[in-house]
């Protein structure tokens, strides 16, 4: 997220983008490329949407390929989600189990 700007890079917020005003339609994270997260731009009538990276610019993109973007936004957010449930769970047997041992001593 674009965080040390003056402008407010949150969905339904209107930026400035070179000469053009464009709405933030969605921010998408990329972890593991090291590059800043991607956010989903649309102009102000709602028939181009563009696809910007910051320090890597803006890029004109079609309507499958800003779904496609969201997507496997929405699918990594899943698995990250999946994996911190089983790691709670993992976490909390081994308190269960600990807890057990202790209450012999």
């Amino acid at each position: 997220m674009i965080s040390t700007s003056s402008q407010q890079w949150t969905p339904g917020q209107q930026v400035r983008v070179g000469f053009l005003t464009l709405t933030v339609r969605a921010a998408v994270a990329t972890p593991g490329d090291f590059a800043p997260d991607a956010y989903i731009l649309t102009n102000g009538a709602g028939t181009q949407a563009y696809k910007f990276v910051p320090h890597r610019g803006l890029e004109k993109i079609g309507p499958s390929e800003a779904a496609a973007l969201i997507a496997d936004q929405d699918a990594r957010t899943r698995r990250e989600a999946l994996q911190v449930m089983a790691k709670a769970k993992a976490d909390a047997e081994a308190s269960r189990t600990l807890d057990a041992i202790f209450a012999r001593a």
